[in-house]
């Protein structure tokens, strides 16, 4: 099955940059969902420090993205 995020080598590179000079121990970054935007929704993606039991959690190279089920279609 084909994962639902992939992240490029200039992404992942730089989120693991972030990461490492993060003093707050973030454990990776997640995208979801709010209210707004054209659509009535927007994306967010913002760095995290827990896993949220019905994250669908996807690690690509040397990075963990948390998403959100409200942000999978």
């Amino acid at each position: 099955m084909k994962q639902v995020i992939t992240l490029s080598d200039n992404a992942a590179s730089r989120i693991k940059e972030i990461l490492s000079n993060d003093e707050t121990k973030s454990i990776g970054v997640r995208v979801g969902v709010k209210s707004g935007g054209c659509a009535g929704m927007s994306y967010i993606m913002e760095y995290t420090k827990e896993i949220n039991p019905t994250d669908e959690i996807i690690e690509d190279k040397g990075v963990k993205v948390f998403i959100d089920p409200g942000a999978i279609m």
